[in-house]
């Protein structure tokens, strides 16, 4: 038995595989519409296949599977509104939006991921609820963030967190640089951002996999370059200006989504480092050295998808991945060469221990 909110069993099978398995489960109290406070703080009161469906968040997602004669039971019309491509809250949606707000994300997301319609009185409902979001457990909704990251569809799904003012909520910081044009872009209007989640969304399809906290950088990259730009107007920096930087837009935002320290940590290194790309990779040792930060993966990997967005600096990328491959290939080399000069060398002679005969005999 495992979950604090909800009480779940896993159903562990000899093969390694495992089953999650819960009761259905009803409303505890009827909900007062008229309450000034309605946030769903307790769901684990046991009730019916029916009254489970009726207190799940959308009619496409309140679908059950009959395994004894392989029927689908629909207790809310999910099949017609799953037909007609339709999201749609079971019941009243802001009482649904306000029991858990966490609901209007996935909204956003089921309909960016399927391509489906968000109805009017749900949409309305957003616009109208979406400040309710804070008041929602962080790692909740930064999973969501995470989950339409990786899913492949982050663009529509961001575009759409825009449009009913969710990322104003979210993230006010980076919203507000959104709303400025970006002279990166390689269109010459909109923000770079957005081209580099069309790059992500294309490279997740294609299988390839990022670490959490390259994903969760392409928040904070828009921000930083921002105040790069503004810096850049006035005096030269100072050599510690960019570590600093970060360190003030990185922590605070981090803090309110409750990413884990080393996340954060290696957003503010991947970010520092990543800039260290723009030039071809030398002999000298500090560039070698360069390769063995912790870092350096998730650093080139935020430089090469920039360098995909804009078109500007591909070459470099691939140059600074080959380079990393014969710096790895080598260190593996001189690592093994180590050992077996190790194993090959004769073992030290025993010391012979001092002491007076009779003295600290052991017993035979």
């Amino acid at each position: 038995m495992i979950g604090r909110r909800f009480r779940l069993a896993h159903i562990l099978f000899a093969n390694g595989k495992v089953v999650e398995v819960a009761t259905f489960r009803r409303r505890p109290d009827p909900v007062d519409p008229n309450a000034p406070e309605i946030l769903m703080t307790s769901d684990n009161t046991f009730g019916t296949a029916r009254e489970d469906a009726l207190r799940r968040d959308f009619t496409i997602n309140g679908l059950f599977y009959d395994i004894a004669d392989f029927s689908v039971i629909d207790y809310v019309g999910g099949l017609e509104d799953l037909e007609a491509g339709l999201v749609r809250t079971i019941g009243d949606p802001q009482i649904r939006f306000r029991e858990d707000p966490v609901r209007m994300m996935r909204a956003v997301e089921f309909a960016s991921r399927l391509g489906f319609a968000i109805t009017p009185d749900s949409y309305e409902a957003i616009l109208e609820c979406r400040k309710e979001i804070v008041k929602s457990a962080p790692p909740r909704v930064t999973e969501e963030l995470l989950q339409s990251l990786k899913g492949g569809h982050a663009l529509p799904t961001f575009l759409l967190l825009r449009e009913v003012g969710l990322l104003d909520v979210l993230m006010p910081e980076l919203a507000d640089v959104l709303r400025e044009i970006d002279p990166d872009h390689p269109h010459g209007t909109g923000h770079l951002f957005w081209a580099l989640l069309d790059v992500v969304d294309a490279e997740r399809r294609r299988g390839r996999a990022f670490d959490d906290a390259v994903l969760f950088a392409l928040f904070f990259l828009p921000i930083a370059r921002a105040h790069v730009r503004e810096a850049a107007r006035g005096a030269d920096p100072d050599p510690g200006f960019l570590s600093t930087l970060l360190e003030d837009i990185v922590s605070p935002i981090a803090l309110r989504m409750s990413l884990p320290h080393a996340v954060s940590q290696r957003i503010k290194q991947a970010l520092a480092l990543a800039g260290r790309f723009s030039h071809r990779p030398d002999a000298r040792v500090a560039t070698r050295r360069l390769v063995f930060r912790e870092a350096f993966p998730a650093a080139l990997d935020i430089f090469e998808l920039g360098a995909m967005a804009t078109g500007v600096g591909e070459e470099h990328a691939a140059q600074w991945r080959a380079f990393s491959s014969r710096a790895e290939k080598s260190r593996e080399s001189l690592e093994m060469e180590a050992r077996a000069e190790r194993d090959a060398a004769p073992p030290p002679p025993r010391r012979r221990r001092r002491g007076g005969r009779g003295r600290g005999k052991r017993p035979v």
